[in-house]
């Protein structure tokens, strides 16, 4: 879902007749999004477990379907951000109930410290980024700096924590959270190209989500152990 709306939102002059299957293809993954989270209420429900992230999950989801039917497919430039944050919000919850609910061990509570600025910094990229998008100039460069620079913190935190998690026995799990510290910063390099093409914009917003996610799923088995 955050990669069609990334593709939709940065292909609008490229897409031509495609944006309506890009548009498909994100009314699709909204629609299984939705009863992900109904599914997830439900259980939260039924086993009393992570209840308010449920609840903030659905809420979350009940405002993004009222935004984008509101909005149309031309959103002004405050909704366009919302429904952008919101999506990859909503992905990183989802990825953290996931995280609470998984049958693996929990992460050690020493690796907290590391778990926490991960989260941290890869949620500000992802905000400075959508920010940086929606505004433009004349406060870009002032985001661009904070957006290279939160991004490269969160993918160096990120390959850290990714590493300490595998040399605990999690090899696989840490290997994931390490490639996905790699192919942030990669895929915001190549963004960065004189008129890059489209999809490499979406690749890079599409890779902040992911990182996003995977820290957050790893800091809801750190929530479990406390």
């Amino acid at each position: 879902m955050v990669a069609a709306s990334a593709v939709i939102r940065l292909g609008a002059d490229e897409l031509g007749g495609a944006m309506a299957i890009a548009r498909g293809v994100h009314r699709s993954c909204a629609s299984l999004a939705a009863l992900l989270v109904l599914a997830v209420f439900w259980r939260a429900l039924q086993h009393g477990a992570a209840r308010r992230g449920a609840a903030v999950a659905l809420l979350l989801m009940l405002a993004l379907s009222a935004v984008g039917w509101a909005t149309g497919t031309q959103p002004p430039p405050a909704a366009a951000l919302f429904n952008q944050l919101g999506g990859v919000a909503l992905a990183a919850l989802l990825a953290w109930l996931g995280g609470r609910a998984a049958r693996a061990e929990a992460l050690a509570v020493a690796d907290s410290p590391l778990a926490h600025a991960a989260l941290l910094l890869a949620s500000l990229q992802v905000v400075f980024g959508a920010v940086l998008v929606a505004l433009g100039p004349p406060v870009a460069p002032a985001l661009l700096v904070a957006h290279a620079v939160a991004g490269l913190a969160a993918a160096a935190v990120s390959a850290a924590l990714g590493a300490r998690i595998s040399s605990s026995g999690d090899t696989p799990r840490g290997a994931a959270l390490v490639a996905c510290a790699a192919l942030a910063p990669l895929a915001g390099s190549l963004a960065v190209l004189p008129a890059p093409p489209f999809v490499l914009q979406a690749g890079h917003a599409t890779a902040a989500a992911l990182l996003v996610a995977a820290v957050a799923q790893l800091h809801g088995r750190l929530a479990r152990s406390a």
